[in-house]
C-alpha cells in the first residue's frame, strides 16, 4: 500500500531532503511525518530494508543508526505514544533537570497523550530493547507542553505535580528545590500548582513545600542551600540575603543586623582541598572585618536541620 503524495527526484536529492529533515528533529521521525513531507510508504519500507531507516518504535525510525541519547529517546517515544502527546512525571523532570537521571538510553519513558488507552510500548531496536513507554491518557490544557530540544514536555510545575504522585518525600523535596535553583519555578507557578493538585495522590508531598515557598529560593545555588532556607522559613524566622556579597565576598546566607554569616559545605564541592583553601582564606577576611561566620556541612545538616538553625539563632541572641 502507498499512500501520501510522493514528490519525484532523484535518489540523491530524495536522500539528501530525509537527512536534512531529520537532522533537525535528533534524527528521529514518525512514518506519518515522513508522508507528510512527501515520501510515500513504498520509499519509507525500501529505506527501512537497506538499513537506512532503523524502526525503534513502532512506527517510529532513527535514521543511519540506532538512537545514542535520551533526547532521541525521548522524541521517539512521544511519538510512538500518539499525536499531542509529551512527556510527563519523572522523565518530564528528568529532561527540565530537576531530576538526575542514570546514565544511558532510559528504560523507562512516562508520556501523556491526549487520545486512545493507555499502554505499555517496548523498544524494537537494540539499544531500546530494555526501554518501555508508559503512556498514560491525559488531557492537556493550553500551556500544559512545551518544546524542548525538539521533546515535547509538561511544563515544569505540572511535571513536579506527576512526578510527586510517585516519588519519595526525599525525591520530591529535592525536585522541587532544583526547580527554584534553575529558576523553573516561581510565584506564578503556586497558583497553577494549587489548582492542579486537587485530587492527585502526590498532594500531600508537594503541597508543604508550595507553603514555604519564598523569592530567596530562586537565588539558592544548590539543594542544600533550599533545604535550610525551608527549614528556616518553617520555623517563621525573618529570611536571611541569599548569596550575596558582604565585603567583596559572595556568602551563602547573609543576616546584616547581625553581622553573620552561614556557609553551608556541600561534600561534593568543598571536599576539595584547594577550595576548602579558598572558604578558609574568605571565613579569615570577613571575621578580619568584624563578621561572625559560622559553617556547616551537608552531614551534619542532614543529621539535625533544626540543630544547625539553633546555633544560628544562638549566634543571633549573642549578638
Amino acid at each position: 500500500m502507498d499512500t501520501g503524495p510522493e514528490i519525484y527526484e532523484r535518489p540523491r536529492d530524495r536522500l539528501r531532503r530525509l537527512y536534512g529533515f531529520m537532522s533537525r528533529h535528533r534524527f528521529v521521525a514518525h512514518r506519518d511525518e515522513l508522508t507528510g513531507i512527501g515520501f510515500g510508504w513504498r520509499q519509507i519500507d525500501s529505506w527501512i530494508r537497506n538499513g537506512r531507516l532503523i524502526r525503534v518504535l513502532r512506527s517510529v525510525y532513527a535514521y543511519g543508526r540506532d538512537i545514542e541519547s535520551r533526547d532521541a529517546a525521548w522524541r521517539a517515544a512521544t511519538l510512538a505514544a500518539g499525536e499531542g502527546s509529551a512527556l510527563i512525571g519523572r522523565s518530564a523532570c528528568e529532561k527540565w533537570g530537576m531530576v538526575t537521571p542514570p546514565n544511558g538510553i532510559p528504560t523507562v519513558v512516562e508520556v501523556g497523550a491526549p487520545l486512545g488507552q493507555a499502554k505499555h510500548l517496548r523498544g524494537r531496536s537494540p539499544a531500546l530493547r530494555h526501554t518501555v513507554v508508559q503512556v498514560v491518557r491525559r488531557c492537556f490544557e493550553p500551556g500544559d507542553i512545551r518544546q524542548v530540544d525538539e521533546v515535547p514536555v509538561t511544563n515544569p510545575a505540572l511535571a513536579l505535580i506527576d512526578f510527586a504522585m510517585n516519588a519519595s518525600d526525599r525525591e520530591v523535596r529535592f525536585a522541587f528545590l532544583e526547580a527554584c535553583r534553575l529558576k523553573l519555578f516561581g510565584k506564578p507557578d503556586l497558583e497553577y500548582c494549587h489548582l492542579r493538585l486537587r485530587g492527585r495522590r502526590g498532594a500531600r508531598k508537594l503541597r508543604p513545600y508550595l507553603a514555604l515557598w519564598v523569592p530567596e529560593l530562586n537565588r539558592i545555588r544548590s539543594v542544600l542551600e533550599g533545604w535550610f532556607l525551608l527549614v528556616w522559613v518553617r520555623r517563621k524566622l525573618e529570611t536571611p540575603q541569599v548569596n550575596v556579597k558582604v565585603f567583596g565576598k559572595e556568602v551563602d546566607f547573609y543576616w546584616p543586623e547581625y553581622r553573620l554569616v552561614l556557609e553551608l559545605d556541600g561534600d561534593a564541592f568543598h571536599s576539595d582541598p584547594v577550595q576548602k583553601q579558598i572558604d578558609l582564606e574568605k571565613q579569615r577576611f570577613l571575621e578580619s572585618q568584624g563578621m561572625t561566620v559560622l559553617r556547616a556541612t551537608y552531614k551534619e545538616f542532614a543529621a539535625d536541620p533544626d540543630g544547625v538553625v539553633d546555633r544560628v539563632l544562638a549566634h543571633q541572641v549573642r549578638r
